[in-house]
């Protein structure tokens, strides 16, 4: 049988390489000013984008220079309203923090990921409130860890009225081998084209030996779509990047659907893991320019241009470097809460649309599991019981 690798694995025998072309290409498989009026109820849409994969507040927001989200910060910042300090006070864990965001209360405390989360969510009860059918509702995650976050077991709620989820394709162990050993040989020339070659080489057995899960989706018309998708890719050049598979199945999403209640879940910048800075910082620039691309996107089509709550935010932080501490690299241990620091905890939310304050900072703490309520509210639903509540009146524009 073959074995599929873990994406975490393949993540560490590309980093081994050392290549940062081979790393982009296949680690992962407005104006402002005061906004218009919020659109009637029955056309608004929510996307909610997770710059996910562990991102520091230093490495992003609270940069001076800000380096690395060019396009967050000299675009996407001055048009809409900022959070400077949005806390996540429960496991630093990518599915719990997502879970989190997608339902407005902490999740998965017991780090089963292959059982949904425990409270309806946004996708849910947007689409039992409005009768609205699984086309309307999908999230684009980045790992399988991910699957279970598009629905709940909560009671009247589940698979019925679930997002569909799309994953990236995966590889298997053996692919992954193969490539590591083509970029470590590439790399032993010293020569940029030997490795450029080698680069290209890898990009096309991952795409000829991959495979992908439709398991996440709800009806025919969700899975033909993922089925054209993954056949257009497969028959594509180019980067393997799995947040740039993401980013353009939700932009063809959009235009073929034109769903209500979007998620897209970053998760490349999980690179840190293996120690490199540079690749680190690669991945933080990466996700803003494809956070840009989907802003960019939902202003060019008219089914949600000024129509949009786009929000974005980090799934959470990375460890602040201290000494006998491991820093960037890890953001602690999710069964223990070691090292769990505020570099893990302090993170930043990003709201643009109708209605909201362009140019306002907000620096009051705020849970990340209040984004539920807030783009609820703005949909003109009401979150579940016990769930965080809406930061909306802290961003509009009436204010």
């Amino acid at each position: 049988m073959t074995t599929r690798i873990n994406r975490r694995a393949f993540l560490r025998g590309a980093a081994g390489v050392g290549i940062a072309a081979a790393v982009s290409g296949i680690a992962g498989l407005v104006e402002a000013g005061t906004p218009a009026a919020k659109p009637s109820r029955a056309g608004r849409k929510l996307i909610v984008v997770v710059f996910g994969g562990g991102t520091r507040y230093s490495e992003s927001i609270g940069d001076p220079e800000h380096r690395h989200i060019p396009r967050l910060w000299k675009e996407m910042v001055p048009a809409g309203a900022l959070f400077t300090n949005m806390r996540v006070e429960h496991k630093i864990v990518h599915p719990n923090s997502t879970g989190s965001i997608v339902t407005g209360h902490w999740e998965w405390d017991d780090i089963d990921w292959s059982r949904p989360v425990a409270h309806p969510t946004i996708f849910e009860t947007f689409r039992k409130a409005r009768g609205a059918p699984d086309t309307t509702a999908w999230a684009f995650v980045y790992a399988s860890i991910l699957a279970k976050a598009g629905e709940s077991r909560a009671m009247g709620f589940g698979r019925d009225f679930a997002a569909n989820v799309v994953e990236p394709p995966t590889i298997p162990r053996s692919t992954a081998d193969e490539m590591e050993v083509l970029m470590r040989k590439a790399a032993a020339t010293g020569s940029t084209d030997a490795e450029l070659e080698a680069a290209a080489e890898c990009a096309r057995l991952a795409r000829s030996t991959s495979r992908i899960s439709y398991d996440g989706l709800r009806s025919k018309a969700a899975k033909d779509f993922a089925v054209r998708q993954y056949a257009a890719w497969k028959a594509a050049s180019g980067s393997t990047s799995h947040d740039l598979f993401l980013t353009d199945r939700a932009i063809s999403c959009m235009r073929e659907f034109a769903p209500n209640v979007l998620m897209v879940a970053y998760g490349e910048i999980d690179c840190a893991h293996y120690g490199s800075w540079s690749r680190y910082v690669e991945a933080i620039r990466r996700t803003d320019e494809l956070t840009w691309r989907l802003w960019q996107a939902s202003g060019e089509m008219k089914e949600y241009r000024g129509k949009t709550l786009f929000v974005v935010l980090p799934d959470h932080g990375r460890e602040l470097e201290r000494p006998g501490g491991t820093g960037f690299i890890h953001h602690s241990d999710f069964y223990t809460g070691q090292g769990a620091d505020e570099g893990c905890r302090r993170v930043w939310m990003l709201a643009l649309g109708p209605g909201v304050k362009a140019g306002r900072r907000i620096a009051k703490p705020a849970p990340i599991t209040s984004v539920a309520a807030t783009g609820l509210e703005y949909l003109g639903l009401k979150p579940s019981v016990d769930a965080a509540r809406s930061v909306w009146p802290g961003m509009r524009a009436e204010n």
